[in-house]
């Protein structure tokens, strides 16, 4: 059984320091006048400071420096007085794959008086792969050549989308950073874009998934909003942009997940599996109403794709995902470019309309 031990000395310089960083000016922990007045006679150490303990030990020690931590349970058994000399010990009491528990019991070096027991729940991180480099291109000056914008242009699918599509592609994010369009806000891109006609728009922008179950909510008006009617009024704006300034045959290509089905997921995430349902839906409205100029919109649908949000899933994450695939492998950015671009190149009207969902047989 893995174990691990370090000891640490407290003075009352350290319960300052601690105060300075986290803003908790208790009187009970920095003022020597009133905490005399209490039980305890002088200031006591603040509790959170042996979550600090806790951390080193993940950190450090049990799994050590490619510790992902989890979560955290503290239990204060006594009050710890400074100066005082303190030993932490830690012990693994489950690991499966990369994922594992750990006890740990902060005590006196001296006495072995316990003053805290805690315990961890840990996973692992392991270094990012190389991103993929894009080429990418400014806005030719030639007022007659056609661009496919791409939304989302600094995120994996979209690098991968401005280095499959070359210099046709116009990339846009929220900064104008390396030769990309810099759009703040979606809704106002008309305002920035040139005049330059649209082959096709690929809207890959979203924002970050959510974590908080929608009975939990605090500010519901605000989630709502950023997460489900900001995304739906972005799609709505970027097809009045292909109905305005796309050639005849033009198309909207909406990304989609497959998080927006029942699956293992288990709607961790609601209100990204909320917005994202919307998509095949809005694609056949939005197909309906571009359609009477020719232009055509359809949604794409992935399921996990190893770029993104997904580099940091843990490694038995990323095999439970390889094994709902029938191949045994998530698709890399480039190779869902690769699709995203078989369907731009695509220029028949039979095409609008459709939801096409390219997960390789992934079950749910």
């Amino acid at each position: 059984m893995t174990e691990a031990s370090f000891e640490v000395v407290i003075g009352q310089e350290h319960v300052r320091t601690f105060a300075e960083l986290s803003g908790d000016w208790n009187p009970l922990h920095t003022d020597a006048a009133y905490a005399a007045t209490t039980q305890y006679g002088r200031p006591i150490l603040h509790g959170a400071f042996s979550a600090g303990l806790v951390s080193r030990m993940a950190g450090m020690h049990i799994p050590g420096t490619d510790c992902l931590l989890h979560g955290m349970q503290l239990r204060f058994l006594q009050p710890m007085v400074p100066p005082l000399r303190l030993v932490a010990r830690g012990k693994l009491v489950s690991e499966r794959g990369d994922t594992g528990k750990v006890n740990v019991t902060v005590s006196d070096a001296d006495s072995a008086r316990r003053y805290v027991e805690a315990s961890y729940e840990f996973g692992r991180h392991s270094p990012a792969r190389p991103a993929v480099t894009p080429t990418l291109v400014r806005t030719p000056e030639v007022s007659g050549e056609t661009a496919v914008l791409v939304t989302g242009a600094t995120g994996g699918i979209g690098q991968a989308l401005l280095q499959r599509l070359g210099p046709a592609a116009l990339g846009v994010s929220r900064q104008p950073t390396g030769g990309l369009l810099g759009v703040p806000d979606l809704e106002c891109i008309a305002e920035t874009l040139s005049d330059r006609p649209l082959e096709a728009i690929v809207h890959c922008a979203w924002p970050t998934p959510d974590n908080t179950r929608l009975t939990r909510l605090d500010d519901l008006v605000g989630a709502v909003e950023h997460h489900v009617a900001q995304p739906l009024r972005q799609m709505i704006r970027l097809a009045q942009l292909l109905a305005e300034r796309g050639r005849p045959d033009a198309l909207l290509v909406l990304v989609g997940s497959t998080f927006a089905e029942a699956g293992r997921h288990n709607y961790r995430m609601p209100l990204y599996t909320v917005a994202k349902s919307l998509v095949p839906l809005l694609c056949r409205i939005l197909a309906v109403e571009l359609g009477t100029s020719g232009r055509r919109c359809v949604a794409v649908v992935f399921d996990v794709v190893d770029t993104g949000m997904n580099k940091a899933m843990s490694a038995t994450a990323r095999l439970a995902h390889e094994e709902r695939v029938p191949i045994g492998r998530i698709p890399t950015a480039a190779e869902v470019a690769d699709q995203v671009a078989w369907v731009i190149e695509n220029r028949s009207f039979l095409l609008s309309g459709a939801t096409v969902t390219l997960s390789g047989g992934a079950l749910p």
